[in-house]
């Protein structure tokens, strides 16, 4: 009998980069909206900041991104 296979998934890599961009994009203009650009902006940089630790940890780099 010969081993099972299983069927060939789906690569949803893609569609989840677009729907992560839609929710940071919403996010982002609900506190436009809501409190100011000056809000927005800081968060945009907040999380950039944030995506920044955890690619350098990911790359095994020791040391924080110095901005």
């Amino acid at each position: 009998m010969a081993p099972y296979s299983e069927p060939p998934r789906p690569d949803f890599f893609s569609a989840n980069l677009v729907l992560l961009f839609v929710v940071i994009f919403s996010l982002l203009l609900l506190l436009w909206i809501s409190y100011g650009l000056g809000i927005a902006m800081i968060a945009g940089v907040a999380m950039n900041h944030v995506i920044s630790v955890i690619d350098h940890r990911r790359n095994g780099s020791e040391t924080p991104p110095q901005t």
